[in-house]
């Protein structure tokens, strides 16, 4: 069954979206707000005060995830909660990753020397006596 899109409609759609996430960056950047890292903070908070709101409002129990304070700075109570994939999906709204420069690898060292092969190449050049002083010491270890 192949079906038939009005691409324009569609295409439309995509470019609303992809002005939404500049004007809502613009916004937040008026309020002080420069950088996702900044804001997530606030989107955390509200995440949690969103979730809680949306319980009552559907008299359902209150979600118990709270900030807390950590080694990598605060996060959430309660790890993969929906408040925590709420925060992520707003955060991703307004700063989205694609526009994010990608972090940048470190090259390839240009030694091509094989470590095992150096170290055979040393051993094939030790004497017998080296050799054998070598093995007692390794037994006696």
């Amino acid at each position: 069954m192949t079906k038939s899109f009005n691409r324009t409609a569609v295409y439309a759609v995509f470019n609303d979206a992809d002005n939404e996430s500049a004007s809502f960056a613009v916004r937040l950047m008026a309020e002080g707000i420069a950088s996702r890292a900044e804001a997530k903070p606030f989107a955390m908070e509200w995440a949690i005060e969103d979730g809680k709101r949306k319980a009552i409002k559907a008299h359902l129990p209150v979600p118990t995830v709270k900030l807390v304070e950590g080694q990598r700075g605060v996060t959430f109570s309660v790890r993969d909660s929906a408040a925590e994939r709420a925060m992520n999906r707003v955060l991703e709204v307004c700063y989205p990753k694609a526009d994010a420069p990608k972090p940048k690898t470190a090259k390839r060292s240009a030694n091509k020397t094989d470590p095992v092969g150096a170290l055979f190449k040393k051993w094939k050049a030790l004497s017998a006596g080296e050799k054998r002083r070598f093995t007692t010491m390794q037994l006696k270890a």
